[in-house]
């Protein structure tokens, strides 16, 4: 979303969205995000406050996204004047996060939309979607000319700043001071903390500038003025209630389909209800923020379809439709899921009937509207598999003898019991700290041998250590326990080279980007648990089919927490490569703390991931034998954690970017389940 040109005459577009983004990278990011939230939308970037005052001039902005992390000089005056020559226009705040009981109160009331970091692609482009989309039919609700001084202390807040809000009303002055965020200080020169700021935060028509916090900060306001906003926040908007209006008529109540949304994100829920409620006037909705809340109003509505997130903050969407399964009376509604964990969303969709259809976020509101309409149309409230509640009886007015008790038998389970929630989908602003896997020492084995070429018999194979198997005790033949038999194992090791390339199929969770768009580091996991192997022992390549693939086995460490040594288990099956895939679909972004200059982590959709080779040169350091002369695991040792990384595997090895490699995390049975790269810069 390249800025445009200055000129009003050149026959291009003026653009109708400036984002406010220091970083390329993440300008990037964001303008690619909103060519899908918002294709028939045009984009310009400004890199500095004074760039957006100057493309606004120029032009009529729909929307404003301002990236305020870390904190811009001189936003509040652009905000001043922002809210004079732009006041029908919107602007949505990306920033740290604000304390949670104000955005609770203030859900989507006050001049500015705050996305806090980290955010999901699915809420940040419901925000973007409603501020463009059924907010612009209402031009009193979050616009600029409702900016305020509780807008700009959350905006200070969210930029971690420390800075002097100064608020003038009429004849009345005043300071807020931010520390770090946090409100530390409040001054009217007749009061002062927490009596001033209550105060300041109630002055109507307020002019805001602002100036640098420095030297020693005062405070007279501790961690409890959030508190005094909530408080603040529910005044205006009781001040904001106008009173009933005698009417011409009475409202006829809404007749049409019930639907019930359950979604923990604010913006996400007022994006599917006033895109439903644009679509179909008379449709009913009713929106919850968790999966208790929504099982309630499940209940109470007895809706005709349920839209349902799968990551809810009680407890995901599984579970809310396994409770709806055990609950006659809900056991029928039929379901919608609606995700950006697309895996488990299939896998719920698979196990649970009332699901009867899905989409992805983040989705396009025509997109969600058709599909509500299709499944509405369906009829699929009668759900196969799902009995029918018993039909009604009349009450019994004459007493009734009852019957003897019988004895209760607890009904089978409709569905097998969920397994447990994954976790949720957020792209983190902490890295993550690097849990190096304690160094474990490996079994003691036999002293190795010499491959030969030709391997002879045990009995004639001199220098083969032999593992004896166990004798019968008396025990076991008075139990008639089978005896437990271990087979002779044969550990040998190569002579003619020991030198191996291994490679492995990775899938990218994250990449990270330097502000000039250089690749920064990269966590991905194993695409297959199946690697290649090409080996320099003529002998080792003779007892070993070249076409098989190899299990990857359990890893050892040294004590610095570099993987040491690998084992790898021939397969019976031919190697199959995983299909490559070089395309990055960004599916969520954030900035990397403590570097925010210079890193941008990107993770990718989930359904089309990227994909990439590692290459590594280890050393063949033993082949073990069974019983019966055949490979049955190779030992290699991993001397460095530099390795290649290559989007294409059939080009030359040289041309493949260098990375330095760590082991984040093993799963249950030791073997590598998540990596972290890390580029190897050439010396200049």
């Amino acid at each position: 979303m390249p800025a445009r040109p200055k000129s009003t005459h050149t026959g291009v577009s003026q653009p109708n969205i400036i984002l406010l983004e220091e970083y390329d990278a993440l300008a990037a990011a964001i303008s690619s995000a909103l060519k899908k939230f918002a294709p028939q939308h045009v984009g310009a970037i400004a890199r500095t406050v004074k760039e957006l005052e100057k493309l606004s001039a120029e032009s009529s902005p729909e929307l404003f996204i301002l990236d305020v992390d870390p904190p811009w000089s001189g936003i509040t005056t652009c905000l001043e004047q922002l809210r004079d020559s732009h006041p029908g226009a919107r602007a949505l705040v990306i920033g740290t996060v604000i304390p949670p009981e104000i955005a609770a109160e203030r859900g989507s009331f006050g001049g500015l939309q705050f996305v806090e970091k980290p955010f999901e692609l699915a809420a940040f482009g419901a925000a973007v979607q409603a501020l463009l989309g059924p907010w612009r039919e209402n031009e009193s609700r979050g616009t600029l000319r409702a900016v305020g001084t509780i807008d700009l202390v959350l905006l200070h807040c969210a930029a971690g700043a420390n800075v002097i809000l100064e608020v003038r009303s009429r004849a009345r002055v005043g300071e807020i001071h931010i520390a770090a965020g946090q409100v530390s200080h409040a001054d009217t020169g007749k009061r002062k903390g927490e009596d001033a700021l209550a105060e300041m935060l109630t002055w109507p028509k307020v002019h805001l500038s602002e100036k640098k916090l420095s030297g020693p900060k005062r405070r007279t306001i501790g961690s409890e003025w959030p508190a005094l906003i909530v408080e603040a926040l529910r005044e205006f908007q009781a001040e904001a209630v106008e009173p009933a209006r005698p009417q011409p008529r009475v409202a006829e109540p809404k007749v049409g389909k019930k639907i019930v949304v359950i979604d923990d994100t604010e913006m996400l829920l007022i994006f599917v209800e006033d895109v439903l409620a644009s679509a179909a006037p008379d449709w009913q909705i009713t929106t919850a923020t968790n999966g208790n809340e929504g099982l309630r109003e499940i209940e109470r509505v007895n809706p005709d379809l349920v839209l349902l997130d799968y990551s809810l903050p009680d407890f995901n969407g599984d579970e809310v439709c396994r409770r709806m399964l055990e609950n006659q009376q809900t056991a029928r509604v039929p379901v919608l899921m609606m995700s950006g964990h697309v895996q488990q969303m299939a896998a719920t969709a698979a196990r649970f009937p009332n699901v009867v259809a899905t989409i992805e976020k983040p989705f396009l509101s025509d997109a969600l509207v058709d599909l509500v309409r299709r499944t509405l149309a369906s009829g699929k409230r009668v759900i196969e598999g799902v009995p029918p509640p018993p039909a009604y009886s009349a009450p019994i007015t004459e007493p009734v003898v009852p019957a003897p008790p019988k004895e209760e038998v607890a009904p089978e389970p409709l569905v097998p019991p969920p397994p447990p929630p994954p976790p949720r989908q957020v792209i983190s602003l902490e890295p993550k700290r690097r849990v190096r896997p304690e160094p474990v020492a490996p079994p003691p084995a036999p002293a190795p041998v010499k491959l030969a070429e030709k391997i002879s018999p045990p009995e004639r194979a001199p220098g083969v250590v032999t593992t004896p198997t166990l004798a019968p005790t008396q025990a076991h033949l008075e139990r008639h326990v089978p005896i437990p038999i271990t087979p002779p194992t044969v550990r040998v090791a190569p002579t003619d080279g020991n030198g191996a390339i291994l490679g492995l199929f990775l899938e990218v969770l994250s990449m990270q980007l330097t502000s000039q768009l250089q690749m920064g580091a990269i966590r991905a996991r194993p695409a297959s648990l199946t690697a290649s192997l090409r080996l320099q022992s003529a002998a080792a390549r003779n007892a070993i089919p070249a076409e098989i693939g190899f299990q990857i086995g359990t890893a050892q460490f040294s004590g610095e927490g570099r993987i040491s040594a690998l084992r790898l288990v021939p397969t019976s099956k031919p190697l199959q490569p995983t299909q490559m895939r070089n395309a990055f679909e960004i599916g969520g972004v954030a900035v990397i703390p403590n570097d925010t200059r210079a890193r941008v982590q990107l993770t990718p959709a989930g359904t089309t991931p990227m994909t990439m080779e590692l290459i590594a040169h280890l050393e063949l350091s033993a082949v073990e034998l069974n019983s019966s002369f055949q490979v049955s695991q190779l030992l290699l040792d991993w001397p460095t954690n530099a390795v290649r990384v290559t989007l294409n595997p059939k080009a030359p090895e040289q041309t493949a970017a260098k990375f330095e490699m760590w082991v984040e995390k093993l799963d249950s049975t030791g073997r590598i389940a998540e990596l972290l790269l890390s580029p190897i810069r050439p010396a200049r």
